[in-house]
């Protein structure tokens, strides 16, 4: 059946409306950043993050630790009047064991101090990189929405006209309209979705002002990385920074023991004694003595006790440390030869599939060859096959980073 010439130009006004509103809606925010890329995020971040900067703090308080450590007592002056008159300067000879095995724990904490830092530059590069692929996930979702919706819109404006010529029933329009909104309702939760994950990723950077408008660059899709194909060693596992850090905390620990044992040991002290009144009987106004601080009421066992309970602490530490990185590495990599193998699945192939299929099926609607419930199906097939892919390819990246945290090793090339 031929349609009139009206009923051409009422679908001819729709579309355009609809197009109009949806490039209104679908206007990108304004905002003069250029879009940074992975790179760059991270090497911001680890200048920004709270947690990296108190590590690096803590480093800096540790070498002051060592610093006093190594530092000497200031001598003690005494003035003794009228029996007759004595001045006289003390000051211990802090050359023993105390002095040893205190400069070393607080070596020991200066060392571990700085695995502290590149283990948090570990675990913030992995939250960097997370987040990133989370907000370019949240914004390809947003994109496949969008593409639905103006789907959708373009729908109802064809069924418009189709019913207005006869054609179609009335319902099928009713059922556009329906779509339509679901669609609406979807795009605003992907917009908040993407404002969300572009705060998220705000945060963890360390941003003091947060900006809705941030933007990022990058890509979901993925490629071979040869470097996760050998497997880990035991030997990595000794080098990461906190199994590293655990290791000398309980050395820091066993040479805080020896000096609480080190305690028994007096420390002697020298003095210098001038009367200038009279001499001494050897006839000179000055005298040499020593002196030592005897462990006669305090045997300094609560000390010792003290340390034997941080030693076997930090023993026990030492080896939750170690079974957890064995345990991140096997779950790392078992989680990427998953995310691997899904993402293979759901290639470009696939996806072109999904498009010729919705491709037809549009088609066939138009022609009265299928249903309103079969041209459904194939729009919502295609969108959640396009969003498997790209939660495919997110889940790809996270879990290779996830790997590269495990090893502290980087395993994907620029």
């Amino acid at each position: 059946m031929r349609l009139p010439r009206r009923f051409y130009a009422a679908f001819a006004v729709a579309a355009l409306c609809a197009r109009a509103l949806a490039a209104q809606s679908g206007q990108p925010e304004s905002n003069p950043t250029a879009a940074l890329t992975l790179d760059q995020v991270l090497a911001r971040a680890l200048r920004e993050n709270p947690d990296v900067r108190l590590a690096r703090l803590r480093v800096d308080s540790s070498r002051a630790e060592v610093r006093i450590a190594r530092s000497y007592a200031n001598p003690a002056l005494a003035i003794t009047p009228n029996n007759p008159w004595q001045y006289s300067v003390a000051a211990p000879f802090d050359v023993g064991p105390q002095r040893t095995y205190r400069v070393r724990s607080a070596t020991d904490g200066a060392v571990a101090a700085g695995h502290d830092v590149r283990d948090t530059e570990r675990q913030v590069r992995f939250a960097i990189r997370s987040a990133f692929y989370d907000l370019i996930l949240a914004d390809t979702i947003r994109a496949i929405t969008r593409e639905q919706h103006d789907m959708f819109r373009d729908l109802l404006a064809a069924d418009s006209a189709r019913v207005r010529a006869g054609d179609i029933p009335e319902r099928n329009l009713v059922k556009s309209e329906l779509e339509l909104a679901k669609a609406d309702a979807d795009l605003s939760r992907a917009d908040a979705g993407v404002r969300a994950a572009r705060l998220a990723l705000q945060a963890t950077m360390g941003v003091a002002r947060l900006d809705t408008g941030f933007r990022v660059r990058g890509s979901l899709a993925t490629r071979p990385l040869p470097l996760l194909s050998a497997a880990f060693t035991d030997s990595i596992v000794a080098n990461r920074p906190d199994v590293r850090a655990a290791q000398v905390r309980t050395q820091e620990s066993e040479d805080s023991r020896r000096f609480a044992t080190s305690l028994l040991v007096p420390v002697p002290g020298l003095l210098l004694v001038q009367q200038r009144d009279e001499p001494f009987p050897n006839g000179q106004h000055y005298a040499f003595g020593i002196s030592a601080q005897l462990p006669v009421w305090n045997w300094f066992s609560g000390e010792r006790e003290r340390a034997d309970a941080s030693v076997k602490q930090s023993r026990v530490s030492e080896e939750r440390v170690r079974v957890q990185a064995y345990a991140e590495l096997a779950t790392a990599f078992d989680q990427f030869h998953a995310a691997e193998l899904l993402a293979q699945k759901l290639n470009g192939a696939m996806l072109a599939k999904a498009r010729a299929a919705l491709e037809t099926a549009r088609f066939a609607y138009s022609a009265g060859a299928i249903s309103y419930v079969d041209l459904l199906d194939a729009v919502r097939t295609y969108g959640e096959i396009r969003a498997d892919a790209a939660t495919a390819g997110h889940d790809y990246w996270v879990s290779a980073y996830a790997v590269a945290r495990a090893l502290d090793q980087e395993v994907v090339q620029p």
